[in-house]
């Protein structure tokens, strides 16, 4: 039976002493990871590639929907991909987006277990797609 590594870096996670300095339970260090251009940078580039995620397969979901001739099976999955990608880019760069803005994670436990599970599902989906349409 595995109980788990109680040794090592665990304090950090608990806001005791270690390292990362003291802190309330459930963060890791107080300190930002990066400098602040870093983030700036970061948050630019996030930021972009959310914009043109949105707004690229807003594209395509709104020309499937305005041109009849364009509703056929093989359209039909690129519009799965597209709404799924779309999620990502809604969900998925959001949390990131706005902790860059902010030079660290500002979330918290469940923010960040949502963070990954939004941008895992919605990824997946996008992917497996992706692989059925080849075969």
């Amino acid at each position: 039976m595995y109980s788990g590594n109680r040794s090592g870096g665990q304090d950090l996670w608990e806001g005791g002493g270690g390292s990362g300095g003291a802190g309330p339970a459930g963060t890791l260090s107080p300190a930002p990871v990066f400098r602040s251009g870093t983030y700036e940078r970061l948050a630019l580039l996030v930021g972009s590639i959310g914009l043109l995620g949105v707004g690229n397969n807003l594209l395509v979901l709104v020309l499937y929907y305005k041109f009849q001739r364009l509703r056929t099976p093989t359209h039909l999955f690129l519009v799965n991909i597209s709404l799924s990608d779309l999620l990502v880019s809604l969900f998925g760069v959001t949390f990131t987006f706005v902790s860059c803005l902010r030079n660290g994670w500002v979330w918290d436990t469940v923010g960040c277990v949502w963070d990954g599970f939004s941008s895992s599902l919605f990824e997946k989906s996008s992917s497996h797609k992706c692989i059925c349409d080849a075969f």
